[in-house]
């Protein structure tokens, strides 16, 4: 028996996938292992990390990281920003998350607040919900609605607060997925709508760099990996609906996953500048990127709809 499945509570026996990584992104000291499940096909670390220990990596993780919450050109050319989101492959809930007037949004996870600072600019009641007390203190000394999240198991926020939540690069962090599944379907009306934006395991990049996927690989921060199947079926037992599904490679992404492959024994790539990083080859990069996945389904970033349903 490999190991103990915490997304479907199945007994791991049969070895899909079992690999043994280090952080190469953040350069944070020691190694992780990951196992898939034959049962529902997520991909989990195991053991899973405790509470104390998360507090410890995340702690190492934004050390460094300064706050910047200048609105960005994007916000003041959205039709450019759209064009050019759709060159570069950059998830961004602004492209395609249509807010009707009188909508309450969150953005769980918001971070620096880009995506947030602009749908407040435009009169949305948005929301934002940080675990980053530095963050949280940032954002609201700029006029920011932002909620400081204490506990990873529940959303500060009461019964039916929402009409829209969107997660972006957030669900892959939680080591309870249905307990926080069941947090979202509290927190949002009936019929309201949750966007989820996440590394997908069924991408064929995932399959060309195999150890080298730093896209998705990142122990020990991502703790589950999904596919669309697997994110569906999570989301239908706590009362979810798929409206939608679609994925797309951002070149950023596809750019630490060169960096990884040709610098195999780098440990701090994201602050790891190299050729590749140059203006004119990323250029060539958003080109190639997009000619090769034309035909292709299956996309590093997989974001997915979906519906609160009645009753």
């Amino acid at each position: 028996m490999l190991g103990f499945c915490l997304n479907c509570s199945q007994n791991i026996s049969d070895e899909i996938l079992s690999l043994t990584l280090s952080d190469r992104r953040k350069g944070l000291s020691g190694t992780w292992h990951l196992i898939e499940c034959e049962h529902c096909g997520v991909i989990s670390m195991s053991p899973m990390p405790t509470d104390e220990e998360l507090a410890a990596y995340y702690s190492a993780y934004s050390k460094d990281n300064k706050v910047d919450l200048t609105r960005r050109a994007g916000a003041h050319y959205p039709k450019l920003r759209k064009l050019f989101h759709q060159l570069s492959g950059d998830v961004d809930p602004r492209d395609f998350i249509n807010i009707p007037p009188g909508a309450r949004v969150l953005d769980y996870g918001c971070g620096q607040a880009g995506y947030l600072a602009d749908f407040h600019d435009q009169g949305i009641a948005i929301t934002g919900a940080e675990i980053s007390a530095h963050l949280v203190e940032a954002c609201r000394s700029n006029g920011l609605n932002v909620q400081k999240v204490n506990d990873f198991s529940h959303i500060p926020f009461q019964d039916q607060s929402f009409d829209i939540v969107y997660l972006m690069q957030v669900f892959e962090h939680l080591r309870d997925p249905h307990g926080f599944m069941r947090e979202l379907a509290r927190i949002l009306k009936t019929d309201g709508l949750l966007y989820l934006a996440l590394p997908n395991t069924a991408s064929f990049w995932r399959k060309v760099f195999g150890r080298h996927w730093l896209s998705g690989w990142f122990p020990p921060y991502h703790l589950f990996l999904y596919d669309r199947p697997s994110l569906e079926k999570i989301a239908n037992l706590h009362g979810f609906e798929l409206v939608k599904s679609w994925s797309s490679t951002p070149e950023s992404w596809f750019r630490l996953n060169l960096k990884a492959y040709f610098y195999p024994r780098e440990n701090n790539l994201e602050g790891y500048r190299t050729w590749l990083d140059t203006p004119p080859l990323r250029l060539i990069l958003i080109i190639l990127l997009r000619l090769i996945e034309l035909p292709l389904p299956e996309r590093d970033c997989l974001v997915i709809q979906l519906k609160k349903k009645g009753g």
